[in-house]
Formats: C-alpha cells, structure tokens, sequence
C-alpha cells in the first residue's frame, strides 16, 4: 500500500472509531466511552513521541560513543515532565482566578488547543517516513553535540519532552471543559500510562520492527478530529459567552459529542480545519514529484 493510501485508510478508520462512540449516545451528553477513548488516544500520541524522542536520542549518543552524556538526556526529561506538572497547576490556577466568564476561558482554550492539535498533525505528517524521522533526531542531536556542552543536550531534552507535556495539559483541558462526568476520561488517563509503560518495553526492545508510522498515523488522524471537535465547541462556548455571533442553520442536527451544532459560525471554523486538514494531506503524499 502507497504512502497516501494508507494515510487515507488510517484517517478512515480513525473517523470511524472516533464518530461511533459520539452516535452511540444520547443527544446533547457528553460520551463517557469516547472521552476515554480521547482521553487514552492523547496520553498515547503525546506519551510516545516523548518516549521515541528521547529513545531515539540515547540510541544516537550510544551509537556516536557519547554514553557519558546520556545522564543530561534523562535530567531533561524529568525536569521536563515537573514544568508540565507545573504548568498544568498554573493553568488550574488561572481559570480558578479569572474574572472572565468561565465560557470565554474554555472558548479559548478549546480553540488554541484544536490549533496546536492541528500544528501536530502538520508536523508528524512531515515526519513520518523513517528517514525524514532519523534526520530530525539526528539534526537535533548533532547540534547539541557540536557545542560540546551537557546543558544543551538537556535542554533538547527537555524542551522535546517539555512540548510534548504542554500539549498534554492544553488537550486534557480542553477535553475537561465543561464535562460533568469525568470517569471515562480518567480511565483513558490510566490506560494510556499503562500502554505508555508496554510500549516503552516493545520500543527498546523491537523498535525496528515496530510499526511506528500506524500508530502514530492513527493517533495522529484522532487528534485532527479532536481539533475539529475542539474547534466547534470552542466557538460554541464564546457565542454561549455573548462574544461570537449565531447564526442558525436548522437543517443541521445538534451533536454535542462530536462538537456539531446548527450555527454557520461553528459549521464555518470547522470547514476550515477540514479544509486545512486536506491540504497538508495532499502536500505531505500527494504533491511530491514522482521519482
């Protein structure tokens, strides 16, 4: 199968997995099977391009006879996961602060996080072929290396790691927004820590064999749903706050879950993203010359 057929298969299957568990429940609900299913997809996605970076890097040092230095790599990432505690705290912090209305708050945040989810998937489409893969490892490493100097190999570390938690705590509260149940989410938490720590195991100990492009490709395709999703909702919140106009569209249904609702403004942002989507798509497998 080409590059872009199975683009085209994974986002397919995605979609479906994604919008079954939303059609399965009642109208106006939030899903407590798909917030686990959404949940657990972005402690995977992001979990395990933490884990591939920094695997990938130690694996880079160890082949260049740099073990010395590998320390730096795992002070990195521990510092880098504390500033994600942190931040998330902060962010906790903030939204308990604000004066703000608790709408506009998760209006915006709903809407930079559909921006950031729709970044990622841009920035993983370009990386994933293995060479294009092991190139950015290597450009990352070999400049930390060239200054000779331990700090800034941690501070790859921990900005690799750093970016991946940031992204974390901005998706988990734009998918907490406004929920009133949060079992499933919760249970998608620990079960995505659980295949973090598998997957861990099977990525030191088989990474060759093992099919990263699929599981970073299916991932990936959930997370671009998300920030469709995230995207509706988002505008949804700020016209519920009074700052964005509604402008009705009767013959389209109301599903929450998906973060479909029958305004043209809601409707609009989220064609753009579709549209956004399709593009990077096309440049990433379609528009490259043919060898």
């Amino acid at each position: 199968m080409s590059g872009p057929a199975k683009a085209i298969a994974i986002m397919a299957i995605a979609m479906l997995l994604f919008s079954g568990t939303a059609f399965a429940q009642e109208e106006n609900k939030e899903s407590s099977e798909g917030g686990l299913i959404e949940s657990f997809t972005i402690i995977v996605r992001e979990g395990l391009e933490a884990i591939l970076i920094i695997a990938a890097i130690i694996a880079y040092l160890v082949a260049t006879k740099h073990e010395k230095k590998v320390s730096a790599v795992y002070y990195g990432a521990g510092l880098a996961i504390i500033a994600s505690i942190a931040t998330a705290l902060i962010l906790e912090a903030v939204f308990a602060s604000a004066e703000a209305p608790r709408e506009t708050l998760e209006g915006a945040t709903m809407l930079l996080a559909a921006g950031v989810m729709l970044y990622v998937t841009n920035w993983f489409l370009g990386k994933m072929e293995h060479q294009k893969w092991a190139a950015y490892i290597k450009g990352k490493v070999s400049d930390a290396l060239s200054s000779q100097s331990v700090l800034a190999l941690g501070a790859v570390s921990f900005l690799a790691v750093y970016r991946e938690g940031f992204e974390t705590v901005l998706f988990y509260k734009a998918l907490t927004s406004g929920a009133t149940d949060l079992t499933g989410i919760t249970a998608g938490f620990i079960l995505g820590i659980a295949a973090l720590a598998v997957l861990f195991v099977l990525i030191v100990r088989i990474e060759k064999r093992l099919p990263l492009h699929i599981v970073f490709g299916a991932t990936s395709a959930i997370l671009f749903l998300l920030s469709v999703k995230f995207a509706g909702k988002g505008v949804h919140e700020l016209q519920e706050a009074g700052i964005v106009s509604e402008t009705a569209l009767g013959v389209v249904p109301k599903i929450s879950d998906l973060g479909i609702y029958p305004t043209a403004e809601t409707l609009g942002i989220q064609a753009l993203i579709i549209a956004t989507g399709a593009a990077l798509v096309y440049l990433h497998f379609f528009s490259k010359p043919k060898n």
